[in-house]
């Protein structure tokens, strides 16, 4: 018996440790200090509310962004921004050339510009209706029927049958919405031009006060007088409320739209090499958690071919090709994963081969 206990202890415990989430890397300061050449440096300039109906709602976009490229650019503090931007008197209407200067003074690639909007819909009162056959009265119709009770046509049957099998349930509830558009620029420091545009939308909503009926005349009863009253009793007694309930709903609505901006990261690559051929589907690579990288990222392996040059141009350019896609399984440092694919992908992979994030 006890040895029953003791191997069933085990299989739950493998389970449990199967399902585990992966252990995340934190990469160590000096894996930090050692990856920051090989990545973008960026500064968030601003985000502005002009136009935006309601305000308040750039900060959230700020840490929001910030949390979206952390990992995979190095970031420039918000203070040191700031500050340059006071000893040199920048304002908000000044030219793209100016701005470059800025961002030359802050060691910065790319800045990133942006507007944020956040609306807030009208509270609606929803409802949903609900009929459904009840056993107990479906055996009570077959006994009438065993009867040899008659009806005066087959449509009055049809409609008598149908009234005894339904029940009714229907629910009102009073829905809140919120909207945020999080428009971002990516100007090149280096050249001034325009490398990205791009709008984000994020809405969320709330369902509140929700009731339930069971007895169909008092939910038509309950939805005639909460449609009525919504506008004048309902939002003059909650108003307080709501507001407290918008800041919330706009908050996650932002955060949603933040997160999509996460394709930034295929916009801007990193890029690693080969490192070790572990078995025939494992290899290592040097990326790591120091460079965003997690378990279930794709990692895409390229082949560089022969050099060409432009006859147009006199441009020699080394054009690449895919030569196998490969997905991380495990995180091992701040500079390293180990990345798993098919035999026959890693049969082609070679030490010293470009890797690269897309």
């Amino acid at each position: 018996m006890k040895v029953l206990k003791f191997v069933c202890c085990v299989v739950v415990l493998a389970l449990l440790w199967g399902c585990a989430p992966p252990l995340i890397v934190i990469p160590t300061e000096e894996e930090l200090d050692a990856v920051k050449r090989f990545k973008k440096t960026v500064a968030i300039i601003e985000i502005s509310e002009k136009g935006s109906p309601i305000k308040g709602i750039s900060e959230s976009a700020f840490s929001g962004l910030e949390n979206a490229l952390v990992g995979h650019f190095n970031l420039v503090e918000r203070e040191k921004i700031l500050k340059v931007m006071a000893e040199r008197k920048f304002a908000e209407r000044d030219d793209v050339e100016r701005y470059t200067e800025l961002g030359k003074l802050l060691g910065a690639d790319y800045l990133f510009f942006g507007r944020a909007m956040a609306f807030f819909n009208k509270s609606e009162i929803k409802h949903s209706i609900k009929y459904y056959k009840s056993k107990e009265k479906e055996d009570y119709k077959s006994k009438e029927q065993e009867k040899g009770e008659d009806y005066k046509s087959k449509e009055q049957e049809h409609y008598k049958s149908k009234k005894k099998e339904e029940k009714f349930s229907g629910s009102i509830w009073r829905e809140l919405k919120g909207t945020c558009e999080l428009n971002i620029k990516i100007v090149d420091v280096g050249s001034g031009i325009v490398r990205y545009a791009d709008k984000k939308v994020g809405a969320m909503s709330r369902k509140e006060g929700k009731k339930h009926y069971n007895d169909e005349k008092q939910f038509y009863k309950a939805l005639d007088y909460a449609t009525k009253t919504d506008i004048i009793i309902e939002l003059a007694s909650t108003f307080r409320g709501l507001r407290k309930e918008n800041s919330r709903i706009l908050s996650q609505a932002m955060e949603q739209a933040t997160e999509k901006f996460k394709d930034l990261r295929d916009k801007f690559p990193q890029t690693g090499q080969i490192l070790q051929i572990l078995s025939e589907k494992e290899v290592v690579i040097n990326l790591g958690s120091a460079y965003g990288i997690k378990p279930g990222d794709k990692l895409i392996i390229w082949e560089e071919l022969a050099p060409i040059k432009d006859p147009k141009t006199g441009v020699v350019t080394v054009p690449k090709q895919k030569k196998a896609i490969l997905k991380v399984k495990k995180v091992t440092s701040g500079l390293s994963c180990i990345a798993r694919g098919k035999r026959k992908y890693i049969r082609m992979i070679r030490v010293g081969d470009k890797v690269s994030t897309h």
